[in-house]
């Protein structure tokens, strides 16, 4: 299925998609809401990146993805030439539909696009589907790049070489 991927532009959108990540992170347990309610705001976002998402034929937003702005604020695994991107999340009712994988292939485009080398992400060890996806697209798990995250938990870096 192909999965069209476009930046969010105005406010229900953006509303759609923080709605969308705080019910993936905070319902699978990846987040607290307290976190949630800090982290999750449009206004660092779009200080962060810009917020790329995947609607279904509604038009309701069921995938989004932070493609990180080089160096920006947001950034914390990526190295010189290397891409990142956060945050990943796919409506419960709409996965195994390819709109993960479309996500992150708009950040490997927009990536090379940009020049990258490399396009690097970090994610918790508790999210094996995320993991499997990334490795499917040619992620490779880099433990040497792990990080504990202040918040208690373990930062498992992947990588694509572009």
């Amino acid at each position: 299925m192909h999965t069209p991927i476009s930046p969010a532009h105005d406010d229900l959108e953006w509303e759609q998609a923080i709605r969308l990540l705080k019910r993936v992170y905070v319902g699978d347990g990846y987040s607290t809401a307290d976190r949630a309610k800090i982290f999750m705001q449009r206004g660092s976002f779009e200080a962060g990146g810009e917020m790329l998402l995947a609607r279904d034929y509604t038009g309701t937003v069921v995938g989004a993805v932070l493609h990180l702005h080089p160096n920006g604020p947001l950034a914390q695994v990526a190295r010189d030439g290397e891409a990142e991107f956060r945050v990943l999340a796919v409506a419960p009712e709409a996965r195994g539909q390819g709109i993960g994988e479309a996500l992150v292939n708009a950040c490997v485009q927009r990536a090379r696009a940009a020049g990258a080398t490399a396009v690097a992400l970090w994610s918790q060890p508790t999210m094996p589907a995320a993991h499997r996806l990334y490795e499917r697209l040619g992620f490779v798990r880099l433990p040497e790049r792990d990080e504990d995250d202040p918040r208690g938990f373990k930062r498992w870096v992947f990588r694509k070489v572009l």
